[in-house]
Order: C-alpha cells, then sequence, then structure tokens
C-alpha cells in the first residue's frame, strides 16, 4: 500500500464539498503528472497553470523560455478568461498544490490572482479586499477558491548534502508575497501532510482496511500498535508524537539518521532514534514480539 501527501484529496472529491465536477486548479510536480493524478481521484475539471498560460500568455508575461514546453501538455480553458461576463468566464472554486512547485513565479501569480479575484472568477478583482470592516481587511471574503497544501515540509532530503527547500518553502514564499500584497492580511489555507491530524488519521484508517482486506473472513479488531518512521522531527516525529487515535491504537515515533536528521538535539523528541529503516523495522519487529 503506498499513501502520498496528496492522497487525502479524494476524499474532497465527493461530500460536503463535492468538488468533483466544478473547476480545480491543480499547481506542483512535472508537466501535468499532478493532473492525471487528481483525474484518477475523480476530479473531473481539472486545469493547472500551463493550461492559463497558454490560453493568456499575458498573465505572466516573463515566461517566454518554457512556453513550447507548456504546449506540449496544455489544455484549452474550459472556459475563456473574460472577467467582464463573469457567468461565462474562467471560474476556479478550489486551488490543490499537490507537489511541490517547478516554476515558483507563474504559479505564484495565477494563485495570487485567483485569490484576489470575485468568486474565483480569474481576472477580476473583488470589491470587498482591503475593507477594514471585514474579517482578514476583506481578503478571502468573497467567494474565492479554497487553498489547500497537500504537504507542511520545509524541508527534505535529496542526493545534495544539505536540505532542499520543500512544498513548505514554497507556502512561506507565497505567503511572504501575499502579506506584501495584502498589507499584512492572513493567508488563508488548509494545510494536508505530516504532520496534520488529518493525514495521520487518513493512514490509520488506510491501515486499518488494509489489516481487514488481509484477514478476512476473521472477524478483525482495530491496529494496537502503528510505528511511525521517519527523518524529520517537525514534521514525522511531531505528527506521530501528538496524534491522538481514534481507534485507541498506541503510535511510536522513530527518528532515523538517513535524511533531515543527522543527529543533535530534535526539535520533537521521538520514542527512539535509530541509524536507517531497516533498523527501524527491525526495532518494531521486536518491539511487536516478531
Amino acid at each position: 500500500m503506498f499513501v502520498q501527501s496528496h492522497t487525502p484529496f479524494a476524499g474532497l472529491v465527493e461530500g460536503p464539498l463535492g468538488y468533483k465536477d466544478k473547476c480545480i486548479l491543480v499547481v506542483g510536480g512535472d508537466g501535468d503528472k499532478a493532473r492525471a493524478v487528481a483525474e484518477r481521484y475523480g476530479f473531473r475539471n481539472v486545469i493547472v497553470p500551463a493550461d492559463i498560460l497558454n490560453a493568456e500568455p499575458s498573465i505572466w508575461p516573463f515566461e517566454t523560455a518554457l512556453r513550447e514546453q507548456y504546449k506540449a501538455f496544455a489544455r484549452p480553458l474550459p472556459r475563456p478568461i473574460n472577467p467582464s461576463r463573469p457567468d461565462s468566464s474562467l471560474k476556479i472554486d478550489a486551488i490543490f498544490v499537490f507537489a511541490d512547485p517547478r516554476d515558483w513565479g507563474p504559479d505564484t501569480q495565477i494563485i495570487v490572482d485567483a485569490l484576489l479575484s470575485e468568486q474565483g472568477v480569474l481576472g477580476s478583482y473583488s470589491k470587498k479586499n482591503n475593507d477594514p470592516s471585514l474579517p482578514n481587511m476583506g481578503f478571502q471574503q468573497d467567494g474565492q477558491p479554497q487553498l489547500y497544501f497537500s504537504n507542511g515540509d520545509l524541508l527534505w532530503a535529496a542526493s545534495y548534502p544539505l536540505p532542499r527547500l520543500g512544498q513548505g518553502g514554497y507556502r512561506a514564499s507565497l505567503e511572504g508575497v501575499w502579506a506584501a500584497l495584502t498589507g499584512g492580511a492572513k493567508l488563508n489555507a488548509h494545510i494536508f501532510g505530516k504532520p496534520s491530524f488529518t493525514t495521520y488519521q487518513f493512514a490509520e484508517d488506510r491501515l486499518n482496511a488494509h489489516r481487514k482486506a488481509l484477514l478476512q473472513p476473521r472477524d478483525i479488531s482495530p491496529l494496537r500498535h502503528v510505528f511511525m518512521v521517519g527523518d524529520n522531527p517537525e514534521s514525522d516525529i511531531r505528527g506521530a508524537n501528538e496524534y491522538q487515535s481514534p481507534w485507541k491504537s498506541q503510535w511510536s515515533s522513530v527518528l532515523v539518521r538517513s535524511g533531515v536528521y543527522t543527529g543533535g538535539a530534535p526539535a520533537y523528541t521521538p520514542t527512539v532514534v535509530l541509524d536507517g529503516v531497516w533498523d527501524a523495522v527491525q526495532w518494531a519487529l521486536d518491539r511487536s514480539g516478531w
């Protein structure tokens, strides 16, 4: 079973919000791979920044080198960008940052435009913006799209000797641009991924469902003990330490030295610190009596 940080987005296809047939902007990843994933989750009206840039190059006039690359996977927009006729213009209902954006500049511009718009109509500007009589100075108070991030990690480990900026780095950048444009208004967003409760609950639900499928037809009780193995104290370990299981299962946090964390006093204290994943698996098996 393989669960990625954006997998919980699948839970927003149906339900109270029901984005299944609404127009969602998917940001991040290579080309339009994230769009393909979103469509497999069940979203049926998905656009990516390349679609917008291809249809309206003036939205980011500096992007010339990659324009031909965008054309290779861009699709026609479901509606034109025509804010003078909002009923027939492109309207974005939600923004999902699936993975680390590759082109921070145009992606930031498009997201900011949508969040400053009236009712998500791209190219419009809400009259409520900067109204001191409204919450958050009127920003994001006029039916703008909800903003979702799949991952809060500021840093992640790659082949380079030092940790690299992750999706959390992009979010910090977007928050800085937003604060500068709005005079300090809060950027309202939903953060999935570790260490959020939603992500840990989603993982535990999937584990219990997988366990039940493997062991049927026996009457299976929920998991009693879950071992969270990770290399990032501020996401992996913090999330496991703070998670309160609805199933009452015990969670142990295992910090490994093979990624972001390499030594020293971690920001969040794990159950145990080990060298790598193999050691973590052996430790978990020993603790479970295997």
